[in-house]
């Protein structure tokens, strides 16, 4: 039998912590959101910390709504007791359906002092960025759902000049659309007004699309993923360039 020992030094704890620290709030069924955060923030001075919402499919505006239920508890079990720098909840439609300033209350109360972001605020503040109004809307929502989203981009003054949807309602199927499926739907949605194209849905691989995709239309191209994890970083106060998620991520926050 080994006798444990105590160490006889004194210990004194570091109360600097150097990195930023990132909530994200995932879907229980998102397979996409973790990895593009982990790619886009090699490097950086960031720490994330995930934990998941219950969610139900199918992707519908109650079955969006009904996450609302679950926000405190996920959220209170992200570094409990501890402060947060931002906090990013992971769903577009989400967001829409349950209200962005409903939800941007609801985290407040467990993490006060914390940034708040998610995917259509982060794309609005995206498109301020880009000094674009004139937009096209792509997603894999239903037309009900999609109804929604035009809705909440309209009342941000926006003009949304077309949505098309894929209408696919099962949140794991998403993850598994195609790159070259979502290309063309990019290309069919982009209407010939369009300063920008927004490619709706965290569970959309599309984040890391963004530049080849703008390339070939030849206008900004704004993801959810994308778009949330640049507007975390800006409202952690860091300005770094980020290479391989497009031009958005060369920009700062409009003043």
């Amino acid at each position: 039998m080994i006798e444990p020992t105590e160490f006889d030094g004194t210990i004194i704890l570091d109360e600097t912590v150097s990195r930023k620290r990132i909530g994200v709030m995932a879907l229980g069924t998102d397979a996409v959101l973790e990895d593009v955060f982990a790619d886009m923030f090699t490097g950086l001075p960031v720490s994330i910390f995930v934990n998941r919402v219950v969610f139900e499919n199918p992707v519908t505006m109650n079955s969006l709504a009904a996450m609302d239920a679950d926000i405190e508890r996920c959220l209170e079990n992200i570094l409990p007791g501890s402060p947060l720098d931002v906090v990013a909840f992971g769903c577009s439609s989400g967001t829409v359906a349950i209200g962005e300033d409903k939800l941007a209350a609801r985290i407040r109360a467990v993490k006060p002092g914390a940034g708040v972001t998610n995917p259509v605020t982060a794309a609005a503040s995206a498109f301020d960025a880009l000094g674009v109004r004139r937009v096209s809307i792509l997603t894999p929502y239903s037309k009900e759902v999609n109804r929604h989203v035009a809705d909440f981009f309209l009342d941000k003054g926006l003009d949304v000049l077309n949505v098309v949807g894929f209408g696919v309602d099962d949140d794991r199927d998403i993850a598994r659309i195609p790159a070259a499926t979502i290309t063309e739907g990019a290309r069919a949605a982009r209407h010939p007004d369009a300063e920008a194209v927004f490619l709706s849905c965290t569970a959309l691989r599309s984040a890391h699309m963004a530049p080849s995709v703008e390339a070939q239309l030849g206008v900004p191209v704004v993801t959810s993923n994308q778009a949330m994890g640049w507007h975390a970083l800006r409202l952690a106060g860091i300005e770094i360039s980020v290479p391989g998620f497009g031009q958005l991520l060369d920009r700062p926050l409009a003043a």
